[in-house]
């Protein structure tokens, strides 16, 4: 079974785009994540969303349905296996500028006696979420909104959390950093851009706008780690 975002949804088809691009992303970077990507739904599909129709059809992204899972709380954070993936996480909220990091959309799932967080729903990314062009990017590029402490207070119900559950050590983040610049590279962006399907219309010039955007804070992943500590020195 498997949780589907259609093509031509009211939300528009960025949100297929930012799925897919994310993703790949999160793939590469070992973030736990359900097996996801692109598919097509048409009159064969077995559909139980009342709002679908044929003006539907056509490429769309899964993600594999979660089974026994349960909405990140505080009560369960010292069970959950996988905790320190917070600081992947973290980095990668920054790296794909997510201000949507909500307590529904970070699950945990409970399969004996392996308690694990997955990360879900990345349909509101890359600043300008569900309406982002080349313009937004290049004025991002040019504001260095790399010092942005906007996604922090953001997601700060979800990150609180985890900071309430361990000490947040500057050292573990500092150390993603080569490998985030090391797997994060122009051929993994382009490999995504090159596979998403014509049908969801979006303008080469914006891809590789999206491209640039991406590969600009990848490079300053060690500043964005000096803000986030600089912020957590704050608090």
């Amino acid at each position: 079974m498997a949780i589907i975002k259609l093509c031509n949804n009211v939300q528009g088809n960025l949100t297929l785009v930012n799925e897919f691009v994310c993703h790949s992303i999160a793939k590469v970077l070992e973030l736990p994540i359900m097996p996801s990507g692109i598919c097509v739904f048409d009159d064969k599909t077995v559909n139980e969303n009342s709002y679908a129709d044929s003006s539907n059809y056509g490429p769309c992204f899964y993600s594999t349905y979660l089974e026994k899972a349960t909405p990140l709380k505080k009560g369960i954070m010292d069970l959950i296996l996988n905790k320190n993936d917070f600081y992947k996480l973290l980095l990668f909220d920054h790296l794909v500028y997510n201000k949507d990091r909500n307590l529904g959309n970070l699950l945990v799932t409970y399969n004996k006696n392996n308690i694990a967080m997955k990360l879900i729903d990345h349909s509101h990314v890359f600043k300008n979420e569900t309406i982002w062009d080349a313009n937004c990017f290049y004025q991002g590029i040019n504001d260095l909104d790399i010092t942005d402490t906007h996604i922090l207070t953001a997601n700060e119900a979800m990150y609180t959390l985890f900071y309430q559950t361990f000490d947040f050590e500057a050292d573990e983040l500092y150390s993603l950093v080569t490998m985030f610049q090391t797997k994060i590279t122009n051929n993994l962006l382009q490999s995504a851009v090159t596979a998403l399907p014509r049908e969801w219309g979006v303008l080469k010039h914006n891809f590789d706008a999206l491209v640039s955007y991406i590969l600009y804070r990848t490079n300053n992943i060690k500043q964005i780690c000096d803000m986030i500590f600089d912020y957590k020195k704050c608090q």
